[in-house]
């Protein structure tokens, strides 16, 4: 029996031929995949544009057959932001005990439009983060948080550092868990 390959974006898949680029999974729009080619030299890498191509995720899938290629990293991009949106909202829902249905009653959408919301296969989420903000009583940046990195220095003590050090090990349910008894901590 075939096992069917997860793709997701981030993903650096190679083929066999050392002649042929390597290529970088980008996003997951709807059934398909958009990727990137990598240079085959650093020469080239300075001369080439990079081109986003958008294929059928089972045409990808026969190009990795055909090719041999293998799963060789990931990279350090972030998701597509849709992606990153996608996580949050059903993060949230499980955090707080909701189905897809609750979520999609407290809102006003239809269950298979919180499935599409929280898979990414959306293009309006945007329009619909006040509402889930303050239903989640959060602030609708929580959202927006980390599809624009920003470097900050800061002096940390040595306990601080053990704290950001263990915080950064828990899983995103458990991270939220940390924030809210910490909010609810020092609100007192």
């Amino acid at each position: 029996m075939a096992t069917r390959t997860l793709l997701q974006p981030g993903q650096v898949w190679t083929p066999d031929n050392d002649q042929m680029p390597k290529r970088l999974v980008v996003d997951l729009p709807e059934g398909m995949i958009a990727f990137t080619l990598t240079p085959l030299s650093h020469h080239d890498a300075a001369s080439c544009r990079t081109e986003e191509y958008v294929v059928s995720q089972s045409l990808f899938r026969r190009w990795i057959r055909e090719t041999g290629a293998t799963l060789t990293g990931q990279t350090d991009a972030k998701a597509a932001p849709a992606i990153e949106l996608a996580k949050k909202v059903a993060t949230l829902r499980r955090a707080h005990g909701m189905s897809q249905a609750d979520l999609a009653k407290a809102v006003g959408l239809s269950r298979s439009a919180i499935a599409a919301l929280e898979t990414g296969r959306t293009s309006s989420a945007n329009k619909h983060l006040p509402k889930l903000a303050k239903l989640f009583q959060v602030p609708v940046e929580l959202f927006l948080g980390g599809m624009v990195e920003q470097t900050a220095i800061m002096e940390l003590s040595s306990d601080e550092h053990d704290l950001i050090d263990l915080y950064r090990r828990l899983s995103t349910e458990q991270k939220l868990d940390v924030q809210k008894y910490t909010e609810r901590r020092t609100r007192g």
